[in-house]
């Protein structure tokens, strides 16, 4: 098929050589001069026609392009879409699983703090033990000396 351009420049060969063929028909006296602007009215008719239709071909086949794009896009979409879902449904579960172990660490942080604390406790009243008796120790040294 001629691309749209080639046509065109086929068209207006065609159109320039009906248009000297109709001068030689009038001036020959083969034809009146009414009948051959008739004739030339239709061949301007028909082309216009003719030039609406590679009009309206055209961009019905762009538009036709443009449709596929969009429903290119649209399925792209929507896997896009899934997969989005897919991952916030997997978030969800990761910041659960996040917040459970928080939770947990927590719970065990605070068990050793008052574990320790109460080691501490126990240390010092062990620490003022030992120190008492190293007094009644030196006491007794001192007593013997």
């Amino acid at each position: 098929m001629l691309s749209p351009r080639r046509l065109a420049a086929t068209a207006a060969l065609l159109g320039v050589a009906a248009a000297g063929v109709l001068v030689l028909l009038v001036l020959a006296g083969l034809l009146t001069f009414g009948a051959a602007a008739a004739v030339a009215g239709f061949a301007v008719t028909l082309a216009a026609l003719a030039l609406l239709l590679l009009t309206v071909r055209r961009v019905d086949g762009k538009a036709h392009r443009i449709d596929l794009r969009m429903k290119k896009h649209e399925a792209e979409l929507a896997r896009a879409t899934a997969a989005i879902k897919n991952l916030d449904s997997r978030l969800e579960l990761l910041v659960q699983a996040v917040e459970e172990s928080a939770a947990r660490r927590a719970d065990d942080i605070g068990a050793i703090l008052a574990s320790l604390g109460e080691d501490r406790v126990h240390a010092m009243t062990r620490a003022r033990e030992v120190e008492e008796l190293r007094e009644e120790v030196r006491a007794l040294a001192k007593g013997l000396a």
